[in-house]
C-alpha cells in the first residue's frame, strides 16, 4: 500500500513538473503549407509570431509568457501555433504578405482563405495575451471588425468597450482616448461598474476623469472601495505636476508620490544634496514601504547616462543606493540589479584609479536594512543547528 501511495505521488509529482514547463508548443521544420494543411485538418485558427532575432521584446515574451503554462494550455488548445522570423527564409514572404512592419507582430490566420483575421503586437502581460487569443476566436472581437466598424460610425456602448480594450492591447493611447471620451458623450457615466473597470484598465494619467475621482472620492470609494479607488490615484500620480498632485485629494500613496516626485526634481536640477537627504530619510523611515522605494530608486540611482559628468558625491551615493537595492530587494533573480550593482562597482574602480578617495560608508557594513549580500530569499528560513 505504501509503496503504491509513493508511486501515484512520484507521478502527481511528474506531472506536476511537465504542466509547470509546458508553454506554448510551436511547430518547427514545418513548411507554410504543412502547417495549413494541419490547421485545416484540425479546425483550428493558425497563430503565427512574427519575430526577428534582434527585437527585444519578441525575446521577452518567449521567456516570460510563451512559456507559462496557463498560456500554453489555452494556445495549444485552440491553434496550430507557428513561430517565424520574419528576416529568414519562408519568413520574409509571409512577413510582407501579412503587412508585419513591427516586432512583435501576432497574426491569427484562417487556413481556409489564408488570410489574416486578428492582429495584435506588443508585450503583453499573460492574461493580455491569453485574451488576444480569444479576441481572436469571436468575431465581433477581432482587430478587423472593430477597425472596419469604428471607421462606419458604430458608437455601441459594447462596441466601444471591445474597441478600447483592443487598443490598449497595441498600445494605441489615442485611440483609446478619443474612443473613452465618446463612449462618455453617449451617456455612459464614470460611476458604471463596466466604464469604471474599463477607466482603470485602459485610461493613464493626470486626466479630467482623476479629477473628477478625487473631487468625489467619498463616492468612489463608496462604489468600489477604498482600496481600488486609491490603487488607481496612487498609480496615475506616480509622475506629474507635483501642484496638480499636492491638489488632490488625501489617497493612500500621495505622501510617497510626492515624496519621490521632489527627488526627481532635485536631480534633474542636478541639487544633488537635496535629493540624497530625502532618499537617506526616506531609506531610514520604518513607515516607507521600502520595496517600493526601491522600485522607484533604482531608476533614480542608476549610472548608465553620462556618468563621468557626475559629480563625485553623487556617484558615491548612487552606489551606495544601488547596493541597498541589491541587499534588500525581496527579488532575488531579478538578474537587472545584480547588474546594476556590479556595473557601478566596475565604474567605482575606475575613479579610484584616478586617485580619488573612496568615502567611509561605501566601504562599511551598510546602515539599514540587510548588511550580508547573498541570493537567499527571505523567506527561506535558516537550516536548524544539529545539537
Amino acid at each position: 500500500m505504501k509503496r503504491n501511495l509513493s508511486i501515484l505521488i512520484a507521478c502527481i509529482y511528474a506531472i506536476s513538473l511537465s504542466a509547470q514547463s509546458a508553454g506554448i508548443n510551436f511547430l518547427h521544420g514545418v513548411t507554410w503549407a504543412e502547417a495549413v494543411t494541419k490547421a485545416k485538418a484540425e479546425n483550428k485558427l493558425i497563430f503565427i509570431d512574427f519575430y526577428t532575432q534582434w527585437c527585444g521584446p519578441c525575446m521577452n515574451m518567449a521567456q516570460t509568457v510563451f512559456s507559462l503554462p496557463t498560456v500554453g494550455y489555452y494556445y495549444n488548445n485552440t491553434f496550430v501555433n507557428l513561430k517565424i522570423d520574419a528576416e529568414e527564409g519562408e519568413g520574409v514572404t509571409l512577413a510582407k504578405k501579412y503587412g508585419v512592419r513591427s516586432y512583435p507582430t501576432y497574426a491569427f490566420i484562417d487556413p481556409t482563405t489564408e488570410e489574416i483575421v486578428h492582429r495584435s503586437s506588443s508585450r503583453q502581460s499573460a492574461e493580455q495575451f491569453i485574451q488576444t487569443g480569444k479576441d481572436a476566436t469571436i468575431p465581433a472581437q477581432r482587430s478587423f471588425y472593430l477597425q472596419e466598424q469604428y471607421a462606419k460610425g458604430n458608437r455601441e456602448r459594447a462596441f466601444l468597450i471591445n474597441y478600447i480594450n483592443y487598443n490598449h492591447s497595441v498600445y494605441a493611447r489615442d485611440n483609446v482616448q478619443k474612443a473613452f471620451e465618446e463612449l462618455l458623450k453617449g451617456g455612459a457615466k464614470l460611476t458604471d461598474p463596466d466604464i469604471w473597470e474599463v477607466y482603470v484598465n485602459n485610461i493613464s494619467g493626470m486626466t479630467p476623469y482623476l479629477k473628477q475621482v478625487s473631487d468625489n472620492y467619498t463616492d468612489f470609494c463608496q462604489r468600489f472601495g477604498k482600496k481600488a479607488v486609491d490603487a488607481k490615484l496612487a498609480k496615475e500620480t506616480t509622475y506629474g505636476d507635483l501642484a496638480a498632485i499636492e491638489a488632490l485629494c488625501d489617497y493612500e500613496g500621495k505622501d510617497f508620490n510626492c515624496k519621490m516626485i521632489r527627488i526627481n526634481n532635485s536631480v534633474n536640477a542636478k541639487n544633488y544634496d537635496a535629493a540624497a537627504a530625502q532618499i537617506d530619510a526616506m531609506i531610514a523611515d520604518p513607515n516607507v514601504d521600502q520595496q517600493e522605494l526601491i522600485s522607484r530608486l533604482k531608476f533614480i540611482a542608476r549610472l548608465s547616462y553620462k556618468v563621468d559628468e557626475l559629480p563625485d558625491a553623487w556617484f558615491y551615493k548612487c552606489v551606495d543606493y544601488l547596493r541597498y537595492i541589491a541587499y534588500n530587494q525581496k527579488e532575488r533573480d531579478d538578474a537587472f540589479i545584480h547588474q546594476e550593482y556590479a556595473s557601478a562597482l566596475e565604474m567605482l574602480v575606475r575613479r579610484m584609479n584616478d586617485k580619488k578617495a573612496v568615502p567611509a560608508y561605501i566601504i562599511a557594513p551598510p546602515t539599514h536594512g540587510k548588511t550580508v549580500y547573498n541570493m537567499r530569499p527571505d523567506a527561506l528560513k535558516a537550516k536548524p543547528k544539529r545539537k
